[in-house]
Formats: structure tokens, C-alpha cells, sequence
């Protein structure tokens, strides 16, 4: 069923368009183009990512399971990366008009791959005794927090409120000349903090558990996906704000 999602996510790319990113639109095969290795970026990334970041000791002694993909083991974290290293090499002309385009695409999908997380009975909660506590098969008996629909509605809905919220009141501003880039960078920035809360309520990976007191893997990568989305706001639009403040 999670294979479905990035089918899912691939059709939107190619063939979902919107009038406020018209660059995407140049044509249909510009979209399969980019919408084609970017799964293939996202796919090769997520596997990788997991390989390196979760188990490389077993990896390394099992090269022929790397491969595997149908035995499980992706990392969005990974994927994310190597979907933007593809965009990045494909069109770098384009490169922040379709990161754009896929972040408000990856708002529809990313709810659909935690629900597949909840049918499947995968990536639980810790413990807890709220009513909505639901016993996951694939765990114990212990009654734990259905985590898996807590992301599906913060790296949805709420992660595209944010997102076009905050766009919406700087666009209002006219203070920036360019906002090509401002949704990927927003998208990055309200998913790493919202991921980062949502990981004090999911089970650590058993195959890293806590890397610091309660913090996770899950965290540390969420904390610097934030940071760097930080840093890029700073350099590509308070600079321009900047520059126009000092030409008034």
C-alpha cells in the first residue's frame, strides 16, 4: 500500500497543474521529465538514507539486500534529499520554481503515506493512557498514541495553512522583488518543526532507539531540515528585503 503513495505523489507531479506556478506548465513532458526523476531521486534517497542513517553495519555485510526495496526501509529524510538533488541537475533554471510546485503537491500526499503507516500497524506511538490510545498488532499490548494520524494531519492540513499563510502575509508586504522559492523553503521549515513534536509522541526505530536522553534520530533530522530551511529564508529573501530597504 505505501508503494501506492509515491505512485500517487509521481501522477499529481506530471499531471497537476495550478495557475500560481505556470512554470511547471511549460508542457506536459517537462513535467514527466521532472516528475520522473525526482521519484527517482525521492525512491534511490529514501532507501539510501535508511541504509546509511539506520542499519549500515548490516548493510555493508548484505550489499545484495540494498537493493530490496520491496523487504521495506525508506527514510523521508533521505528521499527528501535525493529528490532535491534531481530537480537540482535536471533544470537548475527551474529549480525553485518546481520545488515549489512539488511542495504543495507533497502537502496532499505525505497525509496519505502516514495513513498507509496506519493501516499497515507501523511507525507507533510510545505508550499512553488517553482515550484514543489504539493496541497496534505489529507492537504489544500496551495501548499507544496512533502517531501515524497525528502527522497526517500536521504534514497536511496544518503544514499547508502554514505554509500559504505565511506566503500569503509576505507576498502582501511587496517587500520582496522574488518570492520564487519561498514555498519549498516554508514547506521545509513548519515540516521540521512540526515532525520534530511529532517524534515525542512515536516509538524510537528499534534499530537506533534514543540517540540523546528522549531525542530521537527523527528529531536531530528534523532540527537541522528547520535550520537549514533558516538559513536559506535569511540568504534568499532577507537579503532582497535588505537591498530594497537600503535602495529606498
Amino acid at each position: 500500500m505505501y508503494s501506492l503513495v509515491y505512485i500517487l505523489g509521481f501522477i499529481l507531479a506530471a499531471t497537476v497543474h495550478t495557475e500560481k506556478f505556470s512554470y511547471y506548465e511549460r508542457s506536459f513532458s517537462y513535467a514527466l521529465y521532472v516528475s520522473t526523476y525526482a521519484a527517482i531521486g525521492a525512491i534511490a534517497g529514501g532507501r539510501l538514507g535508511y541504509v546509511l542513517c539506520y542499519e549500515p553495519v548490516y548493510y555493508f555485510n548484505h550489499l545484495s539486500e540494498i537493493v530490496q526495496l520491496y523487504r521495506g526501509g525508506m527514510s523521508f529524510y533521505g528521499g527528501l534529499f535525493g529528490l532535491v538533488l534531481a530537480v537540482y541537475f535536471v533544470d537548475r533554471e527551474g529549480f525553485w520554481h518546481n520545488l515549489d510546485h512539488i511542495a504543495i503537491l507533497a502537502c496532499i500526499v505525505l497525509p496519505f503515506g502516514r495513513l498507509a503507516n496506519f493501516w499497515n500497524g507501523e511507525l507507533w506511538g510510545t505508550p499512553t493512557d488517553v482515550s484514543w490510545g489504539m493496541i497496534f498488532a505489529g507492537a504489544d499490548n500496551q495501548i499507544r498514541h496512533p502517531v501515524q494520524l497525528y502527522e497526517a494531519v500536521l504534514e497536511g492540513p496544518l503544514l499547508y495553512l502554514a505554509v500559504s499563510a505565511i506566503r500569503f502575509y509576505l507576498g502582501r508586504t511587496e517587500r520582496f522583488s522574488d518570492l520564487t522559492g519561498l514555498t519549498a523553503t516554508l514547506f521545509a521549515y513548519f515540516y521540521g518543526i512540526f515532525r520534530f513534536s511529532a517524534e515525542f509522541f512515536r516509538e524510537p526505530d528499534r534499530v537506533v532507539g534514543y540517540v540523546f536522553i528522549n531525542f530521537t534520530l527523527g528529531h536531530l533530522l528534523s532540527a537541522i531540515l528547520s535550520v537549514v530551511a533558516a538559513v536559506v529564508f535569511c540568504q534568499r529573501f532577507l537579503s532582497q528585503n535588505s537591498n530594497l530597504t537600503l535602495a529606498a
